[in-house]
């Protein structure tokens, strides 16, 4: 257990010149708490658990209301332990998991009763007379005070805002411990009342949607594809490469890593080859766009990919329709000069299979038999 300190714990009483501290241990609680006898040790400790022994003047009504108790049950639930409130006329004993609360006229032990108890506890006999709480104690199990506060003459605290301050200096770590003072009551205070108001104002929240479930606005494009047009209603986010797989059903043009790193996306737009997954479908609005689809047919294949099969320049096949997009920009481009300029300018495109040496050769062989067979506009200028 830690050891809260105070710094309001000074006496400044007569006839008590060595009040409880502290770290120091307590006043006998020896026929105050259930299992033990007034003027008899028994051999049982007071309790098994941690007290808080609050001191107060006045009677019972002074003590804690009806709309306070279950606060402080929950409170006294936190710091394990059971609540001793003592006037100098009554005893209210107050365990967190017992329904019926003992509460009983102040016994008078052999050691001088409540006034003698005040006393040890550093309360100022004379203060017991008036009202409200005077002063509130965590005892530990072996009879080591804990925590100590003893209410100034200015200060007005409840029961409930004491014991909550009581817990939450508890808490603290051993070296951030400043103790009980009237700051820490009242910040205790403020803090109660302000999660009542928020409590009882607030409704839960909505649950939580993720971005995919967002309403978003939609916009009406028409692509035109391999010579057809195609009209389509998509969301502003949505790319080329998901419009032409999952609106179209084009499914020639792969997606390989999403993020413009492998060019299994490559389409041509207007001749120009390009990156479908980095393109919004929104982009290409009225251009001319052609897939893997659109090369040629099973009766008539285009020369690039002819020589595809004829050089081998495949193996698993996921990466081949982006490399014979961007194998047909290449030479519509006109930069494709020697191997090292179709290495230089297909770099974008990778296989993971490594069939590299074959696909240079299938574009050396295919630029023979490009002139004015594929769909690629000559003039076009440079990859997008």
């Amino acid at each position: 257990m830690v050891v809260a300190t105070s710094r309001n714990i000074e006496p400044e009483i007569r006839g008590a010149a060595l009040p409880a501290q502290v770290g120091e241990r307590a006043p006998s609680l020896i026929g105050l708490l259930p299992g033990t006898r007034a003027g008899h040790d028994d051999g049982l400790e007071p309790s098994d658990s941690p007290t808080v022994v609050a001191l107060f003047g006045g009677g019972e009504a002074s003590f804690a209301g009806d709309r306070e108790r279950e606060a402080i049950r929950a409170e006294l639930r936190a710091l394990g332990a059971v609540l001793l409130a003592l006037s100098p006329d009554l005893l209210w004993v107050f365990r967190p998991d017992d329904e019926w609360q003992r509460l009983e006229p102040a016994p008078c032990p052999p050691d001088g009763g409540p006034p003698a108890l005040f006393g040890q506890f550093g309360i100022a006999p004379e203060g017991a007379g008036g009202p409200g709480l005077l002063g509130l104690f965590v005892v530990d199990a072996g009879g080591t005070v804990r925590f100590a506060h003893r209410v100034g003459p200015v200060e007005r605290i409840t029961l409930r805002t004491a014991v909550e301050a009581a817990r939450r200096a508890m808490s603290l770590p051993l070296c951030g411990r400043t103790g009980a003072s009237r700051r820490e009551f009242l910040l205790a205070s403020l803090l109660t009342g302000f999660a009542l108001a928020v409590a009882e104002a607030c409704t839960p929240p909505p649950p939580v949607r993720d971005a995919g479930s967002l309403p978003q606005d939609q916009l009406d494009l028409t692509l035109e594809i391999n010579g057809q047009r195609h009209g389509l209603r998509v969301e502003p986010r949505v790319s080329l490469l998901d419009a032409l797989r999952e609106d179209l059903g084009l499914t020639g043009t792969k997606k390989g890593c999403d993020h413009g790193q492998c060019g299994a996306c490559t389409v041509l737009i207007d001749g120009r080859r390009v990156l479908s997954c980095l393109t919004l479908a929104a982009m290409a609005d009225g251009a001319k766009i052609t897939t893997i689809e659109g090369l040629g047919s099973d009766e008539a294949l285009h020369p690039m990919q002819a020589a595809f099969i004829a050089e081998d320049a495949l193996q698993c096949g996921y990466c081949t329709p982006g490399q014979i997009m961007s194998a047909v920009g290449l030479v519509a481009e006109g930069h494709a000069k020697d191997d090292d300029d179709i290495r230089e300018l297909m770099s974008g495109n990778i296989c993971r299979c490594g069939a590299y040496p074959n696909i240079v050769t299938a574009i050396r062989r295919a630029q023979k038999d490009m002139h004015g067979a594929g769909p690629a506009s000559p003039g076009a200028k440079g990859p997008a």
